[in-house]
């Protein structure tokens, strides 16, 4: 029998507490909300792996760009409640690495929604997209496991 993830199963995590004008007219978390707490956890995430995060990326010699997302919902989120999210990467490829946040509802003790993001690493001065450094997939490893 599978046994069922836990925010305990995550090096990264990340707390949202869920604010009242995050709900939409059926009363329950508008689906955007989703993607903005992805991208906090998925900034979580490049800081675990040490990637400075500066206001101008072209003083980052290479850095981790969004190349793709999609969000799978699983439990409406009702406010209040504050929703636990673990995120680890579930994949690397040559040119990008896969991450995927789990998000977790304090309120229903469940799961309620998965994100993927599929990360490429751009490289400022050339304006394009590199393969993934060796020294990215090593920090990867190191945090993983």
């Amino acid at each position: 029998m599978k046994q069922e993830l836990t925010i305990t199963d995550f090096k990264v995590q990340t707390t949202i507490v869920v604010q009242w004008g995050e709900m939409d007219a059926f009363h329950h978390v508008n689906n955007v909300n989703y993607v903005r707490w992805g991208e906090t956890a998925r900034i979580d995430y490049f800081r675990a792996l040490g990637f400075i995060i500066t206001q101008d990326p072209k003083n980052m010699r290479y850095a981790p760009t969004l190349g793709f997302q999609s969000v799978k919902y699983i439990s409406p989120v009702l406010y209040p409640d504050t929703i636990f999210i673990g995120t680890r990467t579930e994949e690397i490829k040559e040119d990008r690495f896969v991450l995927k946040s789990y998000f977790f509802s304090t309120e229903q003790n469940r799961l309620v929604a998965i994100k993927t993001h599929e990360v490429i690493i751009v490289d400022y001065n050339k304006q394009q997209k590199i393969a993934l450094p060796k020294a990215i997939i090593e920090d990867i490893n190191q945090l993983e496991n």
